[in-house]
């Protein structure tokens, strides 16, 4: 068993506001005994462990599969000195064996997305979000304080 990703991003400056966007492959290969190993996506802050990544607008590890397709854009604009308003979205094909169906390429079946208000303080910064997916009825709230470690 064995599993193959592929990530990609850019990040370019213009100012005061920043564009980020990243695309993310993986799948397995070979059949493994459990699930413990797939890749899981939702909630927001975590750190990137095996194969778990944040996704806006779902709960943490509420989306699983074998195989993925992932794709994040954010927007950050420092209106005033240490204040950052932002914007993310998000979107993912998830499955078991997703490459081997026929439109794993053409929609994304999971999509979120956030606005967010940040400040910089000299504790390390502070960050307020509001994330939601057309997909679910319901929406979050995310409140992060301090650097990541």
């Amino acid at each position: 068993y064995s599993i193959a990703q592929l990530q990609i991003g850019h990040a370019r400056s213009f100012g005061n506001l920043s564009v980020r966007a990243m695309g993310h492959v993986g799948v397995a290969i070979g059949n493994p005994q459990g699930s413990s190993l797939d890749f899981t996506l939702g909630g927001y802050g975590a750190r990137r462990i095996n194969n778990i990544l944040p996704f806006y607008g779902y709960d943490f590890i509420s989306l699983s599969g074998n195989s993925m397709l992932y794709t994040v854009f954010d927007v950050d604009y420092e209106i005033f000195r240490k204040n950052h308003v932002n914007f993310s979205a998000n979107f993912a094909n998830l499955d078991d064996d997703l490459f081997e169906q026929n439109d794993w390429y053409r929609k994304a079946r999971f999509s979120g997305f956030a606005l967010g208000y940040g400040i910089e303080t000299f504790l390390g910064p502070i960050e307020l979000k509001y994330s939601f997916s057309p997909q679910q009825d319901n929406s979050e709230f995310y409140v992060r304080l301090g650097l990541n470690f």
